[in-house]
């Protein structure tokens, strides 16, 4: 019998398979709460320094890391392999975005600055656009605000960065190059991701049905990787603050560590 019933994801049958998950990695996901509540604890009652843009910039995006890897533990708890591996991307971007400002003393100013790049694109698209529908955003869009736009470019030396660059300046580029590259297979639905939803027997090489549902392959992997950066950016971030956490988060890191080498020594991952 399948696990899930009409409800898919979202009830029924499957509240009985995610209680059986959650037993069969029940270190992984009382990890992922400490470390969750760590997190908070931080940021609970924290005074940033307006006048630091450091301060402002890198508790944001830790702030938006710490959102987005309790989405993770979300769906993973769920079984929802594709989800977890989509939102592992995003959380993964951030964290370029986050290394790099520590990595590059010059970073910060460049990121900052990516707005003026996305405004520049987002005028320029609408401004080229001939669709009807775009016609009340084009408008107001004259040759005196794009000058401006230019200008503001030009003034501050901005140049559009991509990840990859981001990824270099913070020394993860291994990183981009291989789990980020197979994630954002996920993100485009390509076909060689859409191929995992395929039941093929290589014997007759035949397509035999297609897979839905709830699947733990990806619950130690996903979660334990993202909990190692996120301990990553906890002690960047108690750093930043001049908190001396490095006990803390040392053994956070040694628990992921260690349960991502048992998954791994029961071919679980």
């Amino acid at each position: 019998m399948v696990p899930y019933d009409e409800n898919g994801f979202l009830g029924g049958l499957i509240q009985e398979w995610i209680e059986t998950h959650r037993k069969s990695y029940g270190p992984v996901f009382v990890l992922a709460q400490e470390l969750n509540r760590e997190c908070h604890r931080f940021l609970d009652g924290r005074r940033v320094d307006p006048k630091s843009k450091l301060q402002v910039t890198t508790s944001v995006l830790f702030a938006r890391m710490v959102e987005l890897y309790q989405a993770i533990v979300i769906v993973i708890d769920r079984g929802m392999v594709t989800p977890g591996r989509i939102i592992f991307r995003v959380f993964l971007e951030a964290f370029f975005h986050f290394s790099a400002i520590h990595r590059d003393s010059e970073y910060l100013n460049e990121y900052l600055n990516q707005f003026h790049v996305q405004r520049k694109t987002m005028v320029n698209r609408i401004r080229n656009s001939t669709s009807p529908h775009l016609e009340e955003l084009r408008r107001p869009i004259d040759i005196n605000l794009v000058a401006e736009i230019r200008q503001t470019l030009d003034e501050k030396g901005v140049r559009k960065v991509s990840i990859e660059e981001v990824a270099r300046k913070a020394d993860l580029h291994d990183i981009y190059v291989t789990v980020y590259e197979v994630l954002s297979r996920a993100v485009h639905s390509s076909a060689s991701d859409l191929e995992s939803h395929l039941d093929y027997n290589t014997e007759k090489e035949t397509i035999q049905g297609f897979r839905y549902g709830p699947s733990s392959e990806e619950t130690a992997r996903v979660v334990c990787l993202a909990g190692l950066a996120m301990v990553e950016a906890l002690e960047q971030m108690f750093s930043n603050f001049g908190e001396d956490r490095r006990e803390l988060c040392s053994k956070l890191k040694s628990s992921f560590q260690g349960l991502l080498r048992e998954q791994t020594d029961h071919g679980a991952v």
